[in-house]
């Protein structure tokens, strides 16, 4: 029922075969799927599945949970799925959701139960577990205060009821086996790519002066949607000046003639995300504005052939930062004595994230970077005097001998 392709039920058991090998003994992992949120009056927000979750399961409906203990005695217990059966009250209202014979179809779980089951089993269990690892969101950017996610409130459950159980972290080993994608991953991302490609094909030549940036962003939304997609963020369309707004998401107002437009989009197809960005030219630009243009381009270049496994996002972000200050320089947009971290008023963000099921994915930039990462790369630079604003981004894929530039179909110069 869902129209979106999916991974195969054999890509979450090799995900969960991978979870089991690294638990420690004794231990049972409990991940918990997201639960809906309250919107105002009677509405709720979009659902947005946890990610973890939906990385070991598949599933993508609200209020379940997946435990795993290898250890456990029986072996319909070492790997147990709860979901919530759809009642007839909400397959009235809502259509679809999935059944247990459903969820143990997608998941590859041979015991899927009824959330209702839960309590009782964890009460069965509980004597025979020594810890539980629980997984709370770690990711560096989460940096909106603490939520009292169902993970949480399990734990504080823990805690008062059972406190000589220990509480283990899962966010470390499942951020390790999440940064290594399977091919299954690569193929679903390179088909999301391809779309957020379609997509800037799509709007390149309506981007005319007097076009309002929302227009662009109904054609890259149409596209998606067409495709079986949707937004993997809020589209960014920014002409002029508004393109030194990192994350301007307005998108209301007019393009302009002779400026530049800045336009970072990405599709997600199913689970997995794209993020490109390109910086368009509409109509006849200064020279000074292409000869920025073309040197961040250049600078993108560069980054690939710095990117191979091993190197860390923060050594390659130090690596690259150093030869876009020396090229600030050479262009006089520093000078020659300026001091080493003057080039970020200039370029205040990173060089690239992680990509995967979210856009910004987990992983440590601080880490070694394996094979079969994908990150993105996107050098900016941001002149808001001038009203210039460029930023180029492409999807890597990191390989044996380097990387490889999952975007290369769409040129670093669009419009050129």
């Amino acid at each position: 029922m869902l129209r979106h392709p999916s991974l195969p039920s054999s890509f979450f058991q090799k995900s969960r075969s991978k979870l089991k090998a690294e638990l420690p003994a004794g231990t049972a992992a409990i991940i918990f799927a997201n639960e809906p949120l309250p919107g105002e009056a009677d509405t709720t927000l979009p659902f947005q599945q946890n990610s973890n979750y939906l990385y070991l399961t598949g599933i993508e409906t609200p209020g379940g949970l997946l435990w795993i203990y290898p250890d456990a005695p029986s072996e319909d217990a070492r790997e147990v799925l709860f979901i919530q059966p759809p009642s007839p009250e909400k397959k009235l209202w809502e259509g679809w959701s999935y059944g247990i014979e459903e969820a143990r179809e997608r998941s590859g779980i041979s015991e899927v139960r009824p959330l209702s089951e839960w309590n009782a089993f964890w009460r069965r269990m509980v004597n025979r577990v020594e810890a539980v690892a629980l997984d709370f969101n770690e990711h560096e950017r989460q940096t909106h205060g603490y939520f009292p996610s169902p993970a949480h409130r399990f734990a504080r459950r823990l805690q008062q009821e059972l406190p000589g159980h220990r509480i283990v972290r899962l966010a470390p080993i499942l951020t390790r086996l999440r940064m290594v994608k399977a091919d299954e991953e690569i193929a679903l991302m390179r088909e999301a790519i391809a779309i957020t490609i379609e997509a800037y094909q799509t709007v390149l030549p309506l981007l005319q002066a007097g076009v309002m940036e929302y227009e662009i962003e109904a054609e890259v939304q149409r596209v998606f949607l067409r495709r079986r997609a949707v937004a993997a963020f809020p589209p960014i369309i920014g002409g002029g000046e508004r393109a030194c707004i990192l994350h301007y998401t307005h998108n209301s107002q007019p393009i302009q003639a002779q400026t530049l437009v800045l336009v970072d989009i990405g599709a997600r197809l199913g689970s997995h995300c794209a993020d490109l960005t390109r910086t368009i030219p509409v109509g006849d630009i200064s020279p000074q504005a292409e000869k920025y243009l073309r040197w961040i381009a250049e600078v993108n270049s560069y980054a690939q052939q710095q990117l191979k496994p091993g190197i860390s996002i923060e050594a390659w972000y130090k690596s690259v930062s150093a030869f876009m200050s020396e090229g600030m320089k050479a262009h006089g947009i520093l000078p020659h004595d300026a001091p080493p971290d003057a080039y970020k008023r200039y370029f205040p963000h990173g060089l690239g994230h992680f990509l995967g099921i979210d856009v910004h994915d987990v992983g440590s930039r601080y880490e070694p970077l394996p094979v079969g990462a994908v990150v993105t790369c996107e050098p900016g630079l941001y002149l808001p005097n001038e009203g210039i604003g460029i930023r180029i981004e492409n999807d890597l894929l990191v390989t044996s001998n380097g990387c490889e530039n999952l975007s290369a179909a769409l040129p670093d110069l669009l419009g050129m």
